[in-house]
């Protein structure tokens, strides 16, 4: 017959006193107080370790009476029991707690975004164009989301707390930062995953519960009205370097950034072709290849004698140790009174149009404006810059540019 134990009072427990030895009050069901012959009275549960063979007792400590009361031991006692009843050892149940809060304290959102961007300003190296873009995305993160969710544990963050988080963006009407700061957000969530910090990213779908405006493309003109256009820029009142500029991005169909940045050194005289880096392109995977038409050669001509000695071939004016800025096309653009009519990322449009109505290769087309085949089916077989073909497409379209210059009336 089985022994049974008198549970404990509150009285017996304060009335314990030390002994010249350790011993024990037990309450019953594995749970005693032992009191140390120093007088501290310490709760204890003993068990047997679920599975174990031979089987094997496992001593707990549950904390100091009385910071430790009577009740609350009885409480955790109950929730051990019911743990071991499940075949689950309260011990590895209880690191395993231990281990889950330490976890959440050390990978709050902020401090694992801190190592997503640290690992992507390794991957940019010296790429100062993709640190720039780390930097800024960086910033929108830490004005809109890390004041509300950066010290929450990564492994907390829901869809429910990031909708309400980003609410604001939505009701002031700037839904290009919410779905930017959506995305980053699902970045630094896939490192996590990655990282195994958490299991799964539970914000992969979170952009769904947010309206997307319709986003307009870069306003631009048809080929047919660039003879205007031209006569604008050359009549108007800006610097040379500017103009040569917007002519060097208008016969390159490249980016307004990456001409504003193109360096000397990127230029094979030789062979006529621009190298761009793969850190200047949009996205930093590969770099782009640019044949240069005759057309083109000459604005380089002309820039030589103002900033061959120069780094960079647009030299910015008012600080000659780095490029033009990017946006000075598009004020200039704006000063000629194309204002929501054209912007210096529509020139690029201006060319795709005339040499897509040319019937020209569509494939050839997008190499010249470095764009990357969305079509995955076709992506998979079409391996190919097309750079011989480009080298007569891209002479095509500054035969038309010039062309239309010599339309302009003098």
């Amino acid at each position: 017959m089985a022994r049974i134990t008198k549970p404990l009072t509150n009285t017996e427990i304060e009335r314990a006193k030390p002994k010249e030895k350790d011993y024990t009050l037990s309450d019953g069901q594995g749970l005693y107080l032992l009191v140390k012959a120093n007088g501290s009275k310490l709760w204890r549960f003993n068990y047997y370790k679920p599975f174990s063979i031979p089987s094997k007792r496992v001593l707990l400590s549950l904390g100091k009476y009385p910071d430790i009361s009577l009740a609350q031991a009885r409480k955790q006692r109950e929730e051990f029991l019911a743990l071991l009843a499940e075949n689950i050892d309260p011990q590895t149940y209880r690191q395993q707690i231990e281990s889950e809060e330490i976890n959440k304290r050390e990978n709050t959102l902020y401090k694992v975004a801190d190592k997503w961007r640290q690992k992507r300003l390794n991957d940019a190296a010296n790429g100062e164009i993709q640190i720039k873009t780390i930097e800024k995305n960086w910033s929108r993160l830490e004005k809109h989301l890390f004041p509300i969710l950066g010290n929450q544990p990564i492994s907390s963050i829901t869809p429910k707390l990031v909708v309400k988080a980003l609410e604001p963006l939505q009701e002031k009407g700037i839904g290009d930062t919410l779905h930017r700061v959506i995305r980053l957000l699902n970045e630094i969530m896939n490192y996590a995953v990655n990282a195994d910090i958490i299991e799964f990213n539970k914000c992969v779908n979170v952009s769904a519960n947010f309206s997307t405006q319709k986003t307009e493309n870069n306003p631009t003109i048809r080929p047919e009205e660039l003879p205007l256009f031209l006569e604008r820029l050359r009549d108007y009142n800006l610097s040379l370097q500017t103009k040569i500029l917007i002519k060097w991005q208008l016969l390159t169909m490249v980016r307004p950034r990456e001409a504003a940045t193109a360096e000397w050194a990127e230029i094979d005289f030789e062979k006529r072709l621009w190298i761009i880096p793969s850190e200047k392109m949009k996205g930093g995977k590969r770099p782009h290849t640019v044949p240069l038409a005759r057309q083109a050669v000459g604005l380089l001509e002309k820039m030589q004698k103002i900033t061959g000695h120069s780094r960079y071939i647009f030299q910015s004016e008012l600080k000659p140790q780095q490029a033009m800025n990017p946006q000075t096309a598009n004020r200039a653009i704006r000063l000629l009174g194309y204002q929501g009519k054209l912007t210096a990322h529509g020139l690029r449009s201006i060319a795709s149009t005339y040499l897509n109505e040319q019937l020209i290769n569509y494939d050839v087309v997008e190499a010249c404006l470095a764009h990357i085949i969305a079509d995955q089916t076709r992506k998979a077989y079409n391996r190919t810059d097309y750079l011989d073909q480009r080298v007569a497409v891209m002479q095509q379209w500054a035969d038309y540019v010039e062309k239309c210059e010599k339309q302009i009336k003098f």
